[in-house]
């Protein structure tokens, strides 16, 4: 529909001048005029409800069917899904963390929660209790885990004692604070990770290198999670490095072989030493239970011959009480047991006086009692 159309929004034709332009005295532009209802020649602005009815009269051929509350339905649809975009779930490992033209506004918890709809809030969903890993000095292969491939730029270290090492680790890390981890540093993973980088050569740089290689590798674990994590929180990075834990500690290939023979020296004498330790483990017991067997020997040794004494002694007490009672009774009796005692194991002759003659007779006791004896058996 052309706007010389009688039916356009400036009103009939009679409003239109000969060139088809509007008319100056039309709806819009016309002169104050005294109409019959206003005595007092007062401007009467222009009828709205009839400048209404015109427009839509003059919109019906651009409307579907001619209805109008189907650019309603439209219209209050897109809204509709406008503001239904505001909804959004956040997972239980996660913060939501809202933007309002692109400034950080305030974090979600999980659960169910509404935004106002982008251009004017957008949300970003951080995982938040997961833990995340980053490796240094090696890469996994794509294929397999088990399979890493080293990055010499990144593993090459030097030691205190001006050696060459090559070390592999991976640094764990979780996030702890989601404002600060999103908003306070630039590209926070890769900041961690060369910060890691720098922790462990400072680390290594303050170690010799048979320490790192043997005894040292936990100790220097945790001097650099430390170190790293004092770095972070001088950041203000917003994460939390639990552990770092080192893959790879070793030599460069070219002197492998030298350090291998160093090792197996160094288990070798491991070796040793836990041999003596139990020689010895087994030796000094043994020591021990014979000096206490000996010591307890002695002592039965000691007791007896204590024993011995004192009996001696009070027998000799009751000989001297019985001599002293009667002396002659007590002697005879000391003379006859001596003689006993004496003659008892001597070879012994008996004389008969009475016999004369040359020949001196005598009774060989001996040869008669060891007669005597052999015939009895």
């Amino acid at each position: 529909m052309s706007w010389n159309d009688n039916n356009g929004p400036w009103g009939s034709g009679e409003n239109k001048s000969g060139n088809g332009k509007p008319n100056p005295e039309n709806l819009w532009t016309q002169k104050n005029r005294k109409p019959e209802s206003s005595p007092d020649g007062d401007f009467t602005p222009p009828d709205l409800e009839a400048l209404i009815k015109k427009f839509n009269k003059w919109a019906e051929p651009f409307k579907p069917n001619g209805n109008s509350r189907f650019l309603i339905l439209v219209l209050g649809a897109l809204f509709a899904v406008w503001i239904l975009s505001g909804v959004y779930q956040v997972s239980a490992n996660e913060e939501g963390v809202v933007m309002r033209f692109g400034a950080f506004n305030r974090t979600e918890m999980p659960g169910l929660r509404y935004h106002i709809p982008y251009p004017v809030e957008n949300v970003v969903l951080q995982v938040v209790t997961s833990q995340n890993e980053i490796p240094v000095g090696f890469r996994r292969s794509s294929r397999s885990n088990d399979n890493t491939i080293t990055v010499p730029e990144e593993s090459m270290m030097l030691t205190q004692d001006e050696n060459v090492i090559n070390v592999e680790f991976t640094v764990f890390w979780r996030v702890s604070d989601v404002s600060k981890f999103l908003f306070e540093v630039r590209a926070p993973e890769n900041t961690i990770k060369m910060a890691a980088e720098s922790v462990m050569r400072e680390v290594i740089g303050q170690s010799k290198l048979q320490f790192a290689l043997t005894d040292g590798r936990g100790q220097i674990a945790d001097e650099a999670r430390s170190r790293l994590q004092a770095l972070m929180d001088e950041y203000n990075i917003g994460v939390v490095i639990p552990r770092i834990n080192l893959q790879t500690v070793s030599v460069p290939d070219e002197v492998k072989a030298a350090f291998q023979d160093v090792v197996n020296a160094r288990l070798d004498q491991e070796r040793f030493q836990n041999q003596a330790a139990a020689h010895v483990n087994k030796v000094i017991p043994d020591a021990k239970g014979q000096a206490a067997q000996i010591l307890q020997q002695a002592m039965a040794y000691r007791d007896q011959k204590i024993a011995l004494a004192q009996g001696d002694a009070d027998r000799f007490k009751e000989v001297l009480l019985a001599y002293n009672l009667s002396k002659d009774v007590t002697t005879k009796r000391l003379y006859l047991e001596t003689m006993e005692e004496v003659l008892g194991k001597a070879n012994k002759v008996v004389m008969d006086k009475s016999v004369g003659g040359g020949a001196i007779p005598f009774f060989p006791l001996r040869e008669l009692t060891h007669s005597n004896n052999g015939d009895k058996q």
